[in-house]
């Protein structure tokens, strides 16, 4: 495996084989992302309710209570056994440093504490004073159900959720517009909802854009300063859920596109060729981020690189083995 001293054998890389593929899966699908503020003007404006930092705590409490399955408004309800529900969670975010402050810390992520400076300062500055809840549900759902029963789980419990912490009267006409807000306008999925003839729900691979699946790797949280690693760790765990996971088994199936997809991260060989073209433009364009943006720099660096590839394969014939 490439970047460590991890030796295994082909089989191992299949995803059915490798439970650190199916997790990772997993993470992703049983996420998303939900904002508070509707649901704060709705109890506010509709409600008459007062919404505090104190607030806010205790309805954090009763949600995480609730999401793994648990009843908090209904009385004679059945409820999922803890034990295999425990992965689910929910914790809030907000650019709002004030606010931050007040929020008790197991509900808490600390941007400042989890992004390098610069990635931290630019987040918040985006975020600003609005406040987002990052929802986790059980693993065990999205498995047995799909990506798109994400946001209708995470939707029906923190609809309870409000109704237990503000004290609701569960039928009244404002209880419509905190489901909407948690089910829909409030929501940021991880993955768009394809076109028919490849449909799957929401929070399904094939709707994960490129962009937002980098930002999901967090690699460069992890390695701000080596991008290239970063950049590395990305393609490896891309070519795992989209050649082998989705185009390999959703689209396919059966033994799948596994040798197509570790060519990205065993044997060190993509990792070479790309610190190969790291020092290339370190020596011929003065760096990265310091190159002229344009084709012909583009065509320089790709066919550097592409013949430095080449030349490895004449080199070492058995490179080939590995793609």
């Amino acid at each position: 495996v490439s970047g460590t001293n991890v030796f295994v054998e082909g089989d191992d890389l299949h995803f059915v084989n490798n439970a650190a593929m199916q997790q990772m899966w997993d993470d992703i699908r049983r996420t998303i992302i939900v904002g508070l503020d509707l649901a704060h003007q709705t109890l506010q404006k509709r409600l008459g309710k007062e919404v505090t930092p104190e607030t806010i705590n205790e309805y954090l409490h009763v949600l995480n209570h609730a999401m793994p399955g648990a009843a908090v408004v209904q009385e004679h309800m059945v409820e999922t056994h803890p034990s295999l529900v425990d992965d689910c969670y929910v914790k809030i975010f907000t650019g709002d440093d004030e606010m931050a402050d007040d929020i008790e810390p197991q509900f808490l992520l600390n941007l400042d504490k989890l992004f390098p400076a610069k990635s931290a300062a630019a987040l918040k500055a985006a975020v600003g004073k609005s406040m987002y809840q990052a929802v986790h549900i059980p693993t065990t759902v999205s498995r047995t159900c799909d990506g798109g029963t994400t946001s209708r789980w995470s939707a029906m419990q923190i609809g309870m959720s409000f109704i237990g912490a503000y004290k609701m009267c569960a039928g009244e006409a404002a209880v419509a517009d905190l489901a909407f807000a948690a089910k829909h306008a409030g929501v940021i999925q991880m993955a768009d909802i394809l076109p028919a003839r490849r449909a799957r729900g929401p929070n399904e691979p094939g709707g994960i854009k490129f962009g937002h699946f980098a930002d999901m790797v967090q690699a460069d949280r992890k390695y701000p300063n080596d991008p290239v690693k970063a950049s590395l760790e990305v393609v490896g765990a891309g070519t795992m859920l989209f050649d082998q996971i989705w185009l390999g088994s959703y689209m396919s199936g059966g033994v799948g596109f596994t040798q197509y997809a570790t060519a990205a991260y065993t044997d060190n060989i993509l990792d070479d060729y790309c610190y190969y073209g790291l020092d290339y433009i370190n020596a011929k364009h003065g760096g990265l981020g310091k190159a002229k943006k344009t084709q012909e720099v583009i065509n320089d660096i790709a066919t550097e690189v592409t013949l430095y590839g080449m030349e490895q394969y004449e080199q070492y014939p058995t490179t080939l083995e590995s793609h």
